[in-house]
């Protein structure tokens, strides 16, 4: 059999997606439910009474103080997406849990790579959509009902744009991506090497490790050394106070360390993809009990 061939790739992700489609529609409607009481929360629960809010402002004011009252809910909104892509990367071999699925999962007639592909895909690019839309759709349920209960009418998702447009600089960006995709992969190699609760397993197991490396780094004093990945250069006089002190604006600079780290977290990134894809190269029908080797 050929390692990978295009046409029977596509074929079998249909498929997997069509014989898959009813747990998908299952986790849309968990997180949907989740998203919609959460924007209740944040509108009718934790913030201003929005019979207070019509008494203190009228019109546009009282639109722009319940924009930042949906505003909020913004914030648990990324989160949220944050950890639901890290439960689909922790269980993007859910299909595999009992002998029977397992068996008839290895021995479907496409080649390892394309089914460790197809796995992949489904845990990344679907459970970002099905995220992605059920945020949508529950900010179209609070809205539904802020019209029947006479409320103003404010859309959250045009306000994702905010963190865009005052965001960070690219390079703060790229390591904040760096970031997230290096804990992904690394919930990617406990998806695949943990048979049971592989969220949680995978969890408890980067915990441990985080605060092992804590306590050497703090034993070895190694958190004192100054890596030199940023550096700062004075700008601008901001003011001057009466007794002479001055506050300058500063720029940060990336030292070349800096985009060497940003490389070597990337090539560690692709060494978990990479070691997850030998992991499910070595499955078996009869596996160890905790693990999938």
């Amino acid at each position: 059999m050929e390692n990978f061939n295009i046409k029977r790739f596509g074929q079998a992700l249909k498929c997997h997606f069509l014989v898959s489609r009813k747990t998908w529609i299952r986790i849309f409607g968990i997180y949907t439910l989740v998203m919609f009481v959460a924007n209740l929360f944040f509108t009718r629960v934790a913030g201003w009474s929005y019979s207070k809010m019509e008494e203190l402002y009228q019109g546009k004011e009282l639109v722009t103080e319940y924009t930042h009252l949906v505003y909020q809910t913004t914030g648990f909104c990324m989160i949220f997406f944050g950890f639901a892509m890290l439960f689909g990367a922790s269980y993007m071999f859910a299909q595999m849990k009992d002998t029977r699925k397992r068996s008839a999962y290895l021995l479907w007639p496409v080649s390892n790579s394309e089914k460790y592909i197809i796995s992949l895909l489904h845990s990344i690019i679907l459970m970002a959509i099905i995220t992605v839309v059920s945020i949508v759709a529950a900010d179209a349920l609070r809205v539904l009902i802020d019209a029947i209960t006479g409320r103003v009418f404010v859309w959250g998702v045009p306000l994702y744009g905010k963190y865009i447009s005052s965001g960070p600089e690219w390079q703060e960006m790229l390591m904040v991506v760096t970031w997230m995709f290096y804990i992904h992969s690394l919930y990617i190699v406990g998806g695949t090497l943990f048979r049971r609760f592989q969220f949680l397993s995978t969890s408890i197991t980067i915990i441990t490790i985080v605060i092992l490396l804590m306590i050497f780094v703090k034993q070895t004093g190694l958190d004192y050394i100054d890596y030199h990945f940023i550096e700062y250069e004075q700008g601008e006089i901001l003011h001057q106070l009466p007794d002479g002190s001055t506050y300058y604006s500063y720029r940060a600079i990336y030292t070349p360390r800096f985009y060497f780290a940003l490389l070597g977290g990337w090539l560690i990134i692709a060494a978990h993809y990479w070691a997850s894809f030998k992991l499910f190269c070595r499955m078996q029908v009869i596996n160890n009990k905790w693990l999938n080797v």
